[in-house]
């Protein structure tokens, strides 16, 4: 007889939820990763304009060149905010799902150890129920030699 684990349906319901709450912490860390880069790329692009703007001013355009720095640093520093609000959220967003996730993995692990315990408990049975039986049988070999 085969070891039949009685909570086997849970175990896989357990690591079915685990590989969901991984799936979704995956997700969320790659939107955390993208505001990042926004973030990251959102700065490059204001030194390349700081620099452009510079050239603007060397070359003697002032009033326009500092209107327009004006006009790009105050919409650069309302798409920076506008980034930072959702990363912020994104961040909790992945912590949250980290905790949900490490929650799935506990249970799974719970259940997953108790199959283990349980399945070394029954190979021991059977090794003991192999051992009686091979210990019965030498004996009943053993009593009819003699009997002979």
């Amino acid at each position: 007889m085969a070891f039949r684990y009685s909570l086997q349906s849970i175990l896989r319901l357990r690591s079915s939820l685990e590989r969901q709450a991984e799936q979704r912490l995956f997700v969320l860390a790659g939107h955390v990763v993208r505001l990042r880069a926004e973030i990251e790329e959102l700065e490059r692009s204001e030194l390349d304009r700081k620099r452009s703007v510079n050239v603007e001013l060397s070359a003697g355009s002032f009033a326009a060149a500092l209107q327009y720095m004006e006009m790009c640093a105050q919409a650069k520093r309302e798409k920076r905010k506008e980034l930072q609000l959702r990363m912020v959220a994104a961040e909790q967003q992945r912590l949250t799902q980290l905790s949900v996730y490490l929650q799935a993995r506990q249970k799974r692990e719970i259940l997953s150890r108790l199959r283990e315990q349980q399945k070394s408990e029954y190979e021991l049975e059977v090794s003991r129920r192999e051992q009686q039986s091979a210990d019965e049988t030498f004996l009943l070999h053993t009593f009819f030699e003699h009997k002979d």
